[in-house]
């Protein structure tokens, strides 16, 4: 049977443009008789992902971090249509939710080779045939009433094809070795670095992984501070 369900890229992934490249490639590489319905880049409002989209985990003592960490830069939504078996692969590419767990779990993930730390691990993929029906409703409806997209009258053709454009001009942008980033990340919980420098270092290192754009808005930096404050609410 074939599902629809919400794939998208986190803020990290969006800034650290091969990051996102490299992870579209391999979900097109990798699931079989993908569609693309969506392709679309935005700030998702808070409030929607607040009491809509993470709804499932308030209370959780990493909810408001979680929603604050989504809502911080663009994402890049899809919306993807696959056979319903491929729900659990796709969740199985991008290994476990920590990419530090997953770089010793599963090594070969997505989330193993190209997520930083702590909760910052570079996309999201509805978890379930029923999580996949709700998420696809709201999501569905969001697009329409906020950005005017019309999912139902999608062209997968062409929707690939701009998904493959945006592979085809960012899979060749530099990337730095995510072993860097656990490294100094790493300093700041056993308290040997203070968190300040560790932050001005992040965000030189993420610097070079993306557009000028991205540096000027100030989100590299507001990425950086985000991804300590991951860790330590982890410690």
């Amino acid at each position: 049977m074939r599902v629809e369900l919400v794939f998208f890229l986190k803020p990290d992934a969006v800034i650290r443009r091969y990051v996102g490249a490299r992870t579209l490639k391999i979900l097109i590489d990798k699931i079989p008789n993908i569609e693309f319905l969506c392709f679309q880049g935005m700030y998702v409002d808070r409030d929607f992902l607040a009491e809509e989209h993470y709804l499932e985990h308030k209370g959780k003592f990493f909810y408001e971090w979680l929603v604050n960490y989504v809502a911080s830069a663009p994402i890049l939504l899809s919306i993807v249509r696959t056979d319903e078996e491929n729900i659990f692969e796709i969740r199985k590419l991008l290994g476990p939710t920590k990419p530090e767990k997953a770089a010793v779990e599963a090594p070969t993930t997505i989330r193993a080779l190209y997520g930083i730390m702590g909760g910052v691990n570079v996309a999201h993929a509805s978890d379930g045939v029923e999580t996949a029906k709700r998420e696809t409703e709201i999501w569905v409806r969001y697009l329409k009433e906020k950005h005017g997209i019309d999912v139902e009258k999608a062209d997968p053709s062409s929707v690939l094809g701009t998904v493959q454009n945006y592979i085809d001009k960012y899979i060749d942008f530099p990337m730095i070795d995510v072993v860097r980033y656990r490294e100094l990340l790493i300093k700041v919980v056993d308290g040997s670095a203070e968190r300040d420098v560790i932050e001005g270092k992040i965000t030189e290192l993420l610097g070079r992984e993306t557009e000028e754009i991205f540096i000027k808005n100030g989100l590299t930096k507001e990425l950086a501070k985000i991804t300590v404050d991951s860790v330590l609410l982890g410690k």
